[in-house]
């Protein structure tokens, strides 16, 4: 049967067993050509007047490493065949002679290049058919824009923008109409994505543009960007570049010293604790550098209004900076310049500003210093002071405790022990004459403090210049500064 006349018979095309097989059907017997290392298999169809359609089978050339193509034809109706095989010549407008000849079951020919492909197939009796099928050697190659080294050419970048460069150069398919001998002829169809080892980049339009393809965000790591084509046939290509960032990102995070502990801690609050620091001045603050890619980072810790400016720079990554800040009742907004060595710059502004609490000072009127570790000392909630004095005397007038505090925050209370000896202060009412500076300059004092102590034993005190509680709220108990102070050996008594 010639392959002009063979108008009546159809094509399956499968994968079987890792196989992709080509499956012609004639009458009752099945003849078939196949192939182990094909890639990709398809159906060609020719112009209008002829209405076969033939198998192509389709072998990858990858990393420039050529693939031959491969076929075997059977006819598995039982017993041995001939087989020869020939290959399409478009000079002679038909088949050379033949360039292999088998008899078997089976017949496999190899090392094939891209043309056309017939195989007949006979027995000398009554079995005499001829398959036809195509051999495409796929040579899909893409290309990014790069130096020799194999990075991105300094043109195509700046502090603002990154531009990448692609090339897609899709391979031609190319058979003919058995019938009439015409080419035919046509570039595969391909698609491409541009995509990176940088988890967080985003790449523009990266399905869409070849070149030029702009960023206008680029990354502040070292990026290697991957270019991968595939073509209708399933092949793909990749190459890629690697960009060198000379971007920088600024950013920092901020601790907080613990006055009580000593330490740092990112866990400080504006609240007035008597075992932990607080939010209050001075305030230390510890910046953590997190920046990328910077070389210069240029901190400014205060910029006010006024025109006080407090900057450093630095100029390594690891090097955490302090700064302390001496004003209550203020916000601060610190910010930090971050630059590469390319001078590529970007800053970094706390959103959350550092609030150094306002002064407070609120006095309690009544301690146990019995040695059960509750309320043994006669101390007091205090925020953002700057000097304290501390006087406390009994019904008669004599002083038995005195005290100028420089540092609130060393200063352990009165422990309830004559001028701090180890003789006890007998239980019962004493008076406390409190004086204060905070370092929002707020005064805490009572100017009527004699007047307030001889006209009444039972007054608890006058108001003095303000005061707040941790809420910044004030309260009347918050304005006592002085007033009548009980002394309790048995917590019983209160």
């Amino acid at each position: 049967m010639t392959l002009a006349g063979a108008v009546d018979k159809k094509y399956m095309f499968g994968l079987a067993a890792g196989l992709i097989v080509a499956l012609f059907s004639l009458q009752e017997t099945v003849a078939q050509i196949t192939s182990a290392t094909a890639d990709h298999i398809d159906t060609l169809s020719y112009p209008a007047g002829n209405p076969a359609r033939d198998p192509l089978f389709v072998f990858y050339q990858l990393d420039g490493v050529s693939k031959a193509g491969s076929l075997t034809a059977s006819y598995p109706g039982g017993g041995d065949f001939n087989f020869e095989w020939s290959m399409y010549n478009p000079a002679i407008n038909g088949f050379d002679p033949s360039f292999s000849t088998d008899f078997g079951t089976s017949s496999t020919v190899n090392n094939l290049d891209e043309a056309g492909y017939q195989v007949r197939i006979w027995d000398g009796g009554g079995t005499d058919t001829t398959l036809m099928s195509w051999i495409m050697l796929d040579h899909l190659r893409d290309s990014v824009v790069q130096t020799t080294e194999g990075t991105l050419p300094g043109y195509l970048y700046t502090c603002d923008i990154v531009v990448l460069g692609g090339y897609v150069f899709p391979d031609t398919l190319v058979y003919y109409d058995l019938l009439t001998h015409e080419i035919i002829s046509r570039p595969l169809n391909f698609s491409f994505k541009w995509t990176s080892d940088n988890a967080d980049l985003n790449i523009p339009n990266d399905t869409i543009i070849l070149r030029p393809n702009i960023s206008y965000q680029p990354p502040y790591k070292d990026t290697e960007y991957y270019l991968t084509a595939t073509d209708e046939f399933g092949m793909t290509d990749m190459d890629d570049v690697f960009y060198e960032s000379i971007q920088t990102l600024a950013e920092f995070s901020v601790e907080y010293l613990d006055k009580v502990s000593g330490e740092y801690s990112a866990d400080l609050t504006g609240d007035w604790n008597a075992e932990k620091g607080s939010l209050d001045a001075t305030l230390t603050v510890r910046f953590i550098n997190h920046s990328l890619n910077g070389a210069i980072f240029d901190w400014v810790y205060l910029d006010t209004v006024g025109g006080v400016v407090e900057r450093e720079t630095t100029y390594e990554l690891a090097a955490n900076t302090e700064f302390t800040y001496e004003a209550a009742d203020r916000y601060y907004y610190p910010y930090m310049i971050s630059s590469s060595e390319e001078n590529c710059t970007d800053s970094f502004r706390l959103v959350e500003a550092i609030h150094v609490v306002r002064s407070q000072l609120v006095i309690p009127n009544v301690f146990s210093p019995n040695g059960d570790g509750v309320n043994d000392y006669f101390v007091f909630k205090h925020q953002s002071l700057k000097s304290c004095k501390v006087s406390i005397v009994d019904r008669t007038g004599k002083v038995v405790y005195k005290r100028e505090i420089n540092d609130i925050y060393s200063w352990d209370g009165w422990d309830g022990n004559l001028h701090d000896s180890n003789r006890s202060a007998p239980e019962g009412q004493y008076y406390f004459v409190v004086e204060a500076l905070g370092y929002d300059g707020v005064e805490y004092q009572d100017p009527t403090i004699v007047d307030k102590w001889k006209g009444n034993s039972g007054s608890s005190g006058s108001s003095g210049s303000g005061g707040t509680d941790p809420d910044g709220n004030e309260t009347a108990s918050n304005r006592l500064f002085t007033g009548w102070l009980y002394l309790y050996r048995d917590k019983k008594g209160f």
